[in-house]
């Protein structure tokens, strides 16, 4: 027997995910349903979780404010993160 229920997510996440999970064949609501299913028969969380570091805190403000830096090429990102 099924059952509904509702899920409170921000707009964003929610295209995006949507758009991950076509690209496997699911639906969101399908991926959920998978994600639920993996929690019940493993009685955890199905992926590793993490406390951001200091220095990934900084780069997610700075990706919510739109700063973060971009780059025109992999090797420019690579020297950058060498730096």
């Amino acid at each position: 027997m099924r059952t509904g229920t509702s899920v409170r997510i921000d707009e964003e996440t929610k295209i995006i995910a949507s758009e991950v999970l076509k690209q496997y064949g699911l639906s969101l609501s399908e991926g959920i349903n998978l994600f639920c299913r993996q929690v019940a028969m493993t009685y955890s969380i199905p992926f590793e979780l993490k406390v951001p570091t200091e220095r990934m805190k900084k780069a997610l403000k700075e990706l919510e404010k739109r700063e973060g830096k971009s780059f025109d090429s992999i090797e420019a990102l690579k020297a950058d993160l060498e730096s």
